[in-house]
């Protein structure tokens, strides 16, 4: 979804409209251009606590774009990333201890991701699977790609449910967006994402199908994604 949500660096910071958490993420922004890294780095702490309560549409920004800034500031501020590590442990610290908590386990998949820590996320994983099957399958979606780069099929194929009914959704969500994208003012840029999007949501699967020995399933899927959308890489997904 990273790509999506990018999206909207289009226009955060310049529509004429003002709210608290914009004014919080554009002031970080800001803030790090002049110099005023202790300063960006108190914008970020506080958009990424207290964002959403301001306006929930930013729920996508806060784990992308503004997390990118995050990053970016921490090249010239390391304080930022010892502080966003932090935040990243103390989630990490309570969904062990048994927060089952959607959220809170997509902020820190989203974390470790732009941090390039994504095996931190399998293990974390690991350990929720163990001891709580059910919200592992149930966040699943948010860990599948970081299962797949670690090789970790079986345990993917575990929490993956009914392949055809992943595909619906994911098929769903596109022909939606697609319609969205017609009258969006952003509509290519927007088509795009959604392609991307979908490309790599039905790789996902079909992926993991083929790698668990499921070939069959996963050229069956292959097939009606193509109807769907005719991309290059979901036909070469499965090496023949």
């Amino acid at each position: 979804m990273r790509m999506f949500s990018l999206l909207l660096l289009v226009f955060v910071c310049s529509c004429g409209t003002r709210d608290e958490a914009k004014d919080a993420l554009c002031s970080a922004r800001r803030l790090a251009a002049e110099g005023k890294f202790k300063q960006a780095l108190e914008k970020h702490v506080w958009f990424h606590n207290h964002g959403l309560e301001a306006d929930p549409s930013y729920y996508g920004v806060r784990l992308s774009f503004a997390l990118a800034d995050w990053i970016e500031l921490g090249k010239k501020y390391p304080e930022a990333l010892v502080t966003l590590k932090s935040i990243r442990d103390e989630k990490t610290s309570r969904l062990l201890a048994g927060e089952a908590d959607r959220a809170l386990f997509h902020d820190v998949e989203s974390i470790n991701d732009w941090l390039g820590e994504s095996k931190a996320t399998v293990d974390l994983f690991r350990k929720i699977e163990g001891v709580r099957p059910e919200f592992a399958t149930s966040v699943y979606s948010l860990v599948d790609e970081a299962l797949i780069e670690a090789g970790e099929y079986d345990l993917a194929k575990k929490h993956l449910g009914d392949p055809m009914t992943r595909f619906e959704r994911a098929k769903h969500r596109f022909d939606k967006g697609i319609q969205y994208a017609k009258t969006s003012r952003h509509g290519d840029a927007s088509r795009e994402a959604l392609e991307h999007i979908f490309t790599n949501d039905i790789i996902r699967i079909i992926t993991v199908l083929d790698k668990t020995g499921d070939s069959d399933k996963a050229r069956e899927i292959q097939l009606k994604a193509l109807t769907v959308f005719e991309s290059p890489a979901i036909r070469n997904a499965i090496n023949p």
